[in-house]
């Protein structure tokens, strides 16, 4: 019987045994002959991994006791990178200690002296200080396609990457262009990784199209990042095997909420609805229903089904686009409470007082029939304005019931705030869309008291289901938000006292209601927005892990993800494990625990990591709608203001749109422009004149850069002579705005408040 890894890992950090052969090892886990091919596999991958490391030949050490450093790079556009450690600081990687590592690479680097990587003054400092090396090996490729530009140089077939992390040129083999023409988008496979000269090779697999062809900037970004386009022949077969409709043996055991008054409240192009609810009133106060669509019913541990949705993690939602988990037989039919049908679901009953506090709870399978199929603009209406007489001729007790609901969430949401808790809730930007697909317009994002009602109910229920699961000693996923970084809150603090604003006590303890009374203070204000989205940038990003730690921006001690199975693996999880407590009556046995929570320790990891792609992704593609939406536009004057100061110019928001872009330093005027880093303001010399953050300008559109995916401005009533003087203080030019404001502001990503992914036409994330 082969050692485990932990047991490997354990005898290599002994003292005496930091450093032991192939042979060493085998003989002292008594390794049989017939074993020794497996146990060698064992141990690249965990060298793989990054966990151990080979030293003077075929000697093994602990990675911790070697000068080596392994984990994921990441590269910047100007070329350099880090090696973002697990535990400890990132190690930075110069542009010529690549050696043909890409992007997303899992590499083993050598550490070696300190070097700088370039930026502003404060940038140079902590760079010099940074622990610097360089890789010596890649452990594991992350891409063998690449999307990018097919052109001509010299009489050779090349394809510039479209990512600019991708510091190569992919030279194509003679034979190999698959017909394609000069400036058409293809996707190549790599028949050679990058050398030292940065040249790849490889041949073009797909031909996409030219950049401003419907479609083809979707397709960019899905190859990019690697979301697959469509499910495997094997995994549609076996969704397609279910039958249509439930069996009598699929409701044994199972409670029966057919004639309650249940009813689905989503966006009005929503396809697939995982949640309904329900709220009647007791003596006591209300009893609310949260039933959640029971999609481990299908989706069976170890299942094709189970293993795609894994290797997924989370759908993803582009501008008229989905890219589902699920196959749509489930996400779309037997997963989906479709109204007046019957559909499987995992219940949260909660009892709740008169003040909205949950005083009960009881978690149940069961099956429903939705009555209706509710919008947040129906519910709405229905709420906050009188009946007409055919909503009482469709609705008839329903509309009490959502007076009701509308009650019952008012409650929740005091008794949240009273404790703390933060609401981001200004309105995000919303692409809209015309039939054929093309971008007609961008427009604050609806938000209504139907949004904050579904909002409150499935907080609630996630609540409650985590405190059962970590109560109950059940291994599972939850969602966790660690407080902010101290480091991150001194320049906020600063930014916030410019204004006239105070961040009080001790940055290393600083509770959230503190963040709610800044938000409730600058509410209304001209730099409202501006403020708002620094707030946000100030916290730190909500992760999946195997031990319950809170979320700091709910002010929440519990707190796990269990509303969205069809659209996020780690619900799917939650459910399987809630739904064995439940048939079993008991948490997992104290033998079996260390193995079941060191997988959900893998499966929370590997979901944070497909998470942050979904969301990369996600922006990306809001960024390229908005920048076709700019086209013709250029010429044209906008309100601004201005969301970033950096020493080669400022990033503008224009105030109708959403959409950010830079002016740069040479067109702020005829003068010596010094940026002053802690006032966070370029001031000039001669005139005083100065800008900083949350400034209001007029400024105009000059230039699109599509392949960049940046915008150019100017101040408006400046001539092209001046605004082309050169800049008198040398920078380096950006490659994209800011993430954090150049698209969609990230509410429900920065800190996954409830992180039910929203699609670009309205669908509210949760």
């Amino acid at each position: 019987m082969l050692p485990r890894d932990a047991e490997i890992l354990e005898r290599l950090r002994r003292k005496g045994s930091r450093v032991l052969t192939f042979r060493d090892l085998a003989k002292a886990f008594q390794v049989a002959d017939g074993d020794e091919d497996a146990f060698r596999e064992r141990l690249e991958a965990l060298e793989r991994r990054g966990e151990i490391v080979r030293v003077r030949g075929e000697k093994y050490s602990a990675i911790e006791y070697s000068n080596m450093v392994a984990g994921r790079l990441t590269v910047r556009p100007e070329g350099f990178g880090f090696i973002l450690a697990q535990e400890g600081e990132d190690l930075f990687v110069p542009r010529s200690g690549m050696h043909g590592a890409m992007d997303g690479d899992t590499v083993l680097a050598r550490e070696e002296r300190s070097r700088a990587a370039g930026g502003g003054t404060r940038g140079r400092r902590r760079e010099a200080e940074r622990r610097s090396g360089a890789v010596v090996k890649v452990l594991d490729r992350v891409r063998e396609r690449v999307v990018g530009r097919f052109e001509i140089h010299d009489g050779r077939a090349v394809v510039v990457p479209y990512d600019p992390k991708l510091d190569a040129v992919i030279r194509i083999a003679e034979g190999g262009a698959g017909g394609a023409r000069e400036e058409e988008i293809v996707e190549v496979r790599l028949t050679a990784f990058p050398d030292s000269r940065r040249v790849a090779h490889g041949v073009v697999e797909e031909r996409l199209g030219f950049l401003g062809d419907p479609g083809v900037d979707i397709e960019i970004v899905l190859r990019s990042h690697r979301l697959p386009p469509r499910f495997p022949e094997p995994v549609v077969l076996e969704a397609e095997r279910f039958p249509e409709r439930i069996l009598p043996a699929d409701l044994a055991g199972r409670r029966d909420f057919r004639e309650h008054a249940i009813v689905t409240i989503d966006g009005e192009t929503a396809k697939d609805f995982d949640d309904a609810v329900e709220v009647e009133r007791t003596p006591g106060g209300y009893r609310l229903g949260v039933h959640i669509a029971d999609v481990s019913h299908y989706v069976a541990e170890g299942s094709l089904l189970d293993e795609e949705a894994r290797s997924r993690g989370t759908s993803v939602y582009f501008p008229g686009r989905v890219l589902p988990m699920l196959p749509e037989r489930l996400s779309n039919g037997l997963c989906s409470l479709n109204p007046r049908v019957d559909r499987l679901v995992l219940s949260a009953i909660l009892e709740l007082d008169a003040t909205g506090r949950v005083t009960g709870s009881e978690f149940v399978k069961g099956v429903i029939r939705s009555a209706h199929r509710m919008t947040y603009t129906e519910v709405a209406r229905l709420v906050e304005t009188p009946p007409t007489r055919e909503d009482q001729a469709r609705f008839g007790p329903f509309l009490e019931r959502f007076r009701l609901m509308a009650e019952a969430a008012a409650l929740l949401r005091r008794r949240r705030e009273a404790r703390g808790s933060i609401d981001f809730d200004l309105p995000d930007a919303d692409i809209v869309l015309d039939d054929a697909g093309l971008v007609v317009g961008i427009v604050p994002e609806s938000r209504n008291v139907a949004h904050r009602l579904i909002e409150e109910f499935m907080l609630a229920a996630n609540e409650a289901v985590a405190k059962k699961l970590v109560f109950a000693k059940q291994p599972a996923i939850y969602r966790v938000h660690d407080r902010p970084d101290p480091d991150r809150l001194v320049d906020l603090r600063e930014v916030l006292e410019s204004f006239g604003y105070e961040l009080k006590g001790d940055l290393e303890e600083v509770p959230p209601a503190a963040f709610q009374k800044l938000l409730a203070a600058i509410e209304g204000k001209p730099e409202e927005r501006l403020l708002h989205d620094l707030l946000l940038r100030a916290q730190r990003k909500a992760v999946y892990a195997e031990e319950c730690r809170g979320h700091y921006a709910l002010a929440a001690p519990y707190y796990c993800h269990f509303t969205s199975p069809i659209r996020r693996y780690p619900d799917l999880i939650v459910h399987r494990q809630l739904s064995r407590l439940l048939a079993e009556g008991r948490p997992v046995t104290a033998k079996d625990f260390e193995h079941v929570q060191n997988g959900m320790r893998e499966i929370s990891a590997f979901s944070s990591d497909r998470e942050r792609r979904a969301e990369q992704a996600e922006r990306e593609s809001l960024l390229w709608k908005k920048i076709v939406f700019m086209r013709d536009k250029v010429d044209r004057d906008f309100q601004a203001y201005v969301t970033g100061v950096t020493s080669f110019g400022v990033f503008v928001m224009l105030v109708d749109y959403f959409v950010e872009g830079l002016v740069p330093i040479a067109s702020l005027g005829n003068d010596f422009f010094v940026y002053e880093e802690k006032q966070h303001r370029l001031r000039g010399r001669s005139s005083g004149e100065a800008f900083r953050l949350g400034d209001s300008l007029r400024v105009r559109l000059v230039a699109i850069d599509e392949v960049r995916r940046r915008l150019d401005f100017r101040l408006a009533g400046q001539t092209a002579a001046t605004a082309s003087r050169p800049a008198r203080r040398p920078a380096p030019a950006p490659t994209a705005a800011p993430a954090a404001t150049a698209t969609k502001s990230p509410r429900g990503a920065a800190y996954g408040r409830t992180g039910r992914p929203r699609s670009p036409r309205g669908r509210r994330a949760r």
